[in-house]
């Protein structure tokens, strides 16, 4: 009998060692408390900063009206196309809402968006007794936005739509000629008007995205005009198109 307990134990032994440098060798087993945190699951919400850049096109709209010295004005409309860069910086917010996506944006862009026409007309009553001819130019030099935002989300993926109100700082200026007469005329004015347009976006990191957006804007000015005793309404129907370069920032951020 004790020979049978001395045996057992042995193996017991023998087994229990065997067992000790199999998991050296393994290098033994990793605890739940040394796994690794699982990845943080991407999302569109939060704050985010950034830069722009583009370019812009569309038409200037000069109009004048009332009269010119003792001539009422008729046939009183010009347009010519405008086109140029754009460029600056935007900062907003959005909400996820499961696969939705709701928020704001502003942004501020300086701006070298220009044209003229070498041919624009006024003249007086039915035609006579006086033609102006003048040279028109427009000039946008910054252009400051506020959009509202929808948009759905496959993932890194982001498509919407914007809609809300724009701003831009615009110098309009014409030179005029009747038979021996010549004068000029300037406005430097701000306009404003309705602006929409949509874009896509990518986050190629979970605090960094890349996009392209367009947006139409429809600016509008009325005031004194180029002529002397007139009175005038400048309008630039203005297409843009941007790349985006996003950063969230706040809470959460590695930036």
């Amino acid at each position: 009998m004790r020979s049978q307990h001395i045996s057992a134990a042995g193996l017991a032994i023998v087994l229990t060692s065997s067992m000790a440098a199999q998991a050296a060798d393994l290098g033994g087993y990793e605890s739940f408390k040394d796994a690794p945190p699982p990845a943080p699951r991407f999302t569109w919400s939060g704050v985010y900063g950034g830069l722009n850049a583009g370019g812009g096109w569309g038409k200037s709209k000069v109009t004048e009206s009332g009269s010119f010295f003792t001539d009422d004005l008729v046939g009183n409309y010009s347009s010519y196309n405008v086109n140029g860069f754009i460029g600056g910086l935007q900062a907003g917010m959005n909400r996820q809402y499961g696969n939705w996506v709701l928020g704001g944006e502003f942004n501020f862009s300086g701006a070298n968006i220009d044209g003229s026409s070498g041919n624009c007309e006024f003249t007086g009553p039915s035609g006579g007794p006086f033609n102006v001819a003048q040279t028109c130019s427009t000039t946008v030099n910054w252009v400051a936005s506020g959009l509202f935002k929808a948009g759905y989300a496959w993932n890194r993926w982001l498509t919407y739509g914007t809609v809300g109100w724009a701003v831009a700082g615009i110098d309009h200026k014409a030179s005029y000629t009747d038979d021996d007469i010549s004068f000029a005329g300037a406005e430097n004015e701000t306009a404003d008007g309705i602006a929409f347009g949509g874009g896509v976006e990518y986050a190629f990191t979970n605090d960094m995205s890349f996009g392209v957006e367009y947006t139409r804007m429809n600016l509008k000015a009325d005031g004194d005009g180029f002529l002397p005793l007139s009175t005038g309404s400048r309008d630039v129907d203005l297409n843009v198109v941007r790349a985006k370069l996003n950063f969230k920032l706040g809470p959460g951020s590695k930036l």
